[in-house]
């Protein structure tokens, strides 16, 4: 893009005169209709323009209206002319005054029309004054004591014609910015120096062309810095234009293309690898499997959407290569990576090197287009993580599988249309709490021996101390009750872990895992040691796991949600529904810990602040050894939750009464409601937008 020239800064006007014409311009100023048909006419009596222009129908009518303003104009240039006692400064600023209510480039088209008129009635005048008498006295009237234009008359000429010029640019680039507000902005001073300027220098061609003699060849330079600024404006806008037309062409291309079925896969390939059909696809691992993209016409193929730095989101390509290495899975599926945005050469190569799966040679990468990025983001919620867009024989049937094999693993497989609704319908009733903990670690849900009963628990968030500090002991303590409380009854085992959900709690979990298990190995010892029960701290990858779990959870919550506007859920998919809201909510609490405590062969969740927790297991451990024996009769889950009751707590809503969450969503997120706006899928209520700047952690 053209930078501006410096010099060309003279015609600016400065503050003072500034200040003068905005005090004459009222803030209801509007446009003047059909511009482009005025100017035309305008030309038209300049004899800027050979073409002769007749206006049609509706522009004569809106025209018509303007018809007293331009004479009202016209008189008032040709008064200017004879109040010698006032400075052109000061004239001109009279004039502006009479224009209060346009707009800047209104004024000027005004003028430069009422400016017109006298004009092509002074050469009219002067052409035809040999033969009519008329003529000559109208010349001799008009120039009483005055002298003749002499040889200024071509330099008025060329003025008025780059005037003309410069007020069409003016008006298409003030078209142009009315169309398109995102196009390249302009400083409104630079309307109002203009606007100032060409008044200016109409006032002077009037003058001249009625015998008075001005300087009219010392403003040459000012009308040619307004003439190279807005042309270069009107220039680059027009390209912005273009390249917004372009953009939105190219938009609506993608909707037919990904909305539709085709004969087959290539009439979608194409335009989203942006190559021919020719091209050759490589498989890193083994170049001697790389095909050429008309192979893939038929059968099913998917496409792992993804930014470059597809590296940091480890979860999601674990999941993707996990899917690709599985038997014969290239039998039925081919995966071609299409990275989106910019990158080195060298560093896509080093990025294809290891991956299990087919991509395009960097020279093919780098004619991808930003249309296509747009599109994944607001079609499809595209936030730079990687996605698997699955075609099936030339029609797109999933926008992002990935999130199927998160929620559901093999189960997802074969991919099919609507996949996801029929997966809740045939087995979401059927989950159990497998479905949640066994990304976390496979001891969570094995079952080893049916005559034992095996408990899931599972806490994260801070507990701090008045110190302000994190208290990992505290969650020691918490597992000791646990441990205690659930000793009273036989055969149970414990698979404990504490799950982090942001840095700091990454930060903060080996310490509490060394607290939990010298917790376990001190209540494993004496006389008064822990019989019955088996307790152990499962060793969970605070990173892949357990953003596996994240993922998984949010995933759960988000299709349930949806499945819920629809229709009301019951039994194990409701549960699991209210469960996946409050782990999110409670995780985004500050400062606050959360436990969970659910039971395999039941498939029954506990879940409530572990402060509350704590405080119900201590009661439970107090009423055995004061002798209660009720609780005896009944299970370690059924006695928690009766302590809960029995405080008052039935649904985790009261606990959370007053509290506030503290996550925020990036709209586009995929959560759009019927109207166009976001909901939040924990309470259901309106979001409000706002912008969400994240860094590269």
């Amino acid at each position: 893009m053209a930078t501006q020239n410096p010099a060309s800064d003279e015609w600016r006007c400065d503050s003072t005169i500034l200040n003068e014409i905005q005090k004459t311009h009222s803030i209801d100023a509007k446009s003047i209709p059909e511009t482009d048909a005025l100017m035309k006419i305008v030309e038209n009596t300049l004899n800027v323009s050979s073409k002769l222009y007749e206006p049609n129908g509706q522009e004569k009518s809106a025209l018509g209206a303007l018809g007293p303003i331009i004479h009202k104009i016209s008189c008032e240039v040709s008064s200017n002319c004879s109040e010698t006692q006032d400075s052109l400064e000061q004239r001109t600023v009279k004039l502006f005054r009479s224009l209060e209510k346009f707009n800047w480039d209104s004024k000027i088209a005004i003028t430069l029309a009422g400016f017109a008129a006298n004009y092509a009635e002074f050469f009219l005048t002067d052409e035809v004054y040999t033969k009519n008498t008329a003529a000559i006295g109208l010349l001799q009237l008009k120039r009483l004591g005055q002298k003749d234009i002499g040889n200024n008359g071509d330099t008025v000429k060329e003025i008025v014609t780059k005037m003309t010029c410069i007020a069409k640019n003016i008006l298409s680039l003030k078209i142009i910015q009315d169309n398109h507000p995102t196009t390249i902005a302009i400083d409104i001073t630079d309307y109002q120096s203009a606007s100032y300027w060409i008044i200016y220098v109409i006032l002077m061609c009037s003058l001249e062309i009625s015998g008075q003699r001005v300087l009219v060849d010392s403003i040459k330079g000012k009308i040619d810095g307004i003439g190279s600024h807005f042309s270069l404006k009107l220039k680059e806008s027009q390209e912005h234009e273009q390249e917004q037309k372009n953009f939105k062409e190219q938009y609506e291309s993608y909707v037919r293309i990904f909305c539709r079925r085709h004969d087959n896969n290539v009439a979608i390939l194409e335009p989203l690898l942006n190559c021919e059909e020719d091209e050759e696809l490589i498989y890193s691992k083994d170049p001697k499997k790389s095909i050429k993209l008309k192979d893939l016409a038929n059968g099913s193929v998917i496409i792992v959407l993804s930014s470059f730095n597809i590296d940091v989101y480890r979860e999601e390509v674990s999941l993707i290569e996990a899917f690709s290495n599985k038997t014969n899975i290239h039998g039925r599926y081919h995966i071609v990576w299409l990275p989106i945005g910019q990158c080195k050469k060298e560093a896509y190569a080093t990025l294809v090197s290891n991956k299990p799966w087919y991509y395009l040679r960097y020279e093919s990468l780098v004619r991808q287009t930003v249309v296509l990025k747009q599109y994944a983001r607001k079609e499809w919620g595209f936030d730079e993580k990687p996605m698997m867009m699955v075609l099936n024989n030339g029609e797109v049937i999933h926008h992002d599988a990935l999130s199927l094999i998160q929620i559901w693993g093999d189960l997802a497989i074969p991919f099919k249309r609507d996949q996801e609704t029929t997966l809740w319908r045939d087995h979401g009733n059927n989950l159990t709490l497998k479905f949640l903990f066994d990304c976390l670690h496979d001891d969570f849900t094995t079952v080893e021996n049916k005559e034992i009963s095996k408990y899931a628990c599972v806490f994260g968030g801070r507990r701090l101390q008045k110190s302000g500090e994190a208290d990992e002991k505290w969650f020691a303590d918490l597992a000791g009750e646990l441990m205690k409380a659930a000793d009273i009854w036989t055969n149970i085992k414990l698979k404990m872990a504490y799950i982090s959900a942001n840095k700091e709690e990454v930060n903060l979990e080996p310490k509490i895992k060394t607290e939990v298990r010298k917790n376990i190995e001190n209540n494993k010892q004496g006389e008064h040691g822990l019989k019955h029960v088996d307790a152990q701290y499962v060793d969970v990858d605070q990173v892949s796991n357990v953003n596996l779990f994240w993922s998984r959870v949010r995933n759960i919550m988000l299709q349930l949600s949806i499945l819920n506007e629809n229709k009301t859920l019951e039994g194990n998919m409701k549960a699991l529904l209210d469960t996946t809201r409050w782990i999110v909510k409670y995780s985004s609490l500050q400062s606050t810990a959360w436990f969970l405590l659910g039971h395999l062969a039941s498939n029954e969740m506990i879940f409530c602040g572990a402060e509350l927790s704590s405080d119900c297991l201590k009661q439970i451990n107090k009423d055995i050894h004061g002798g209660e024996s009720e609780l005896i009769k009944s299970s370690l889950r059924m006695a928690l939750r009766r302590r809960l009751q029995e405080k008052g707590f039935e649904r985790i809503n009261d606990e959370l009464e007053g509290k506030h969450c503290y996550k925020h969503v990036v709209y586009g997120d995929g959560m759009k409601t019927e109207t166009g706006g976001m909901k939040c899928v924990i309470c259901n209520k309106a979001m409000k937008k706002v912008a969400l700047y994240q860094c590269c952690e």
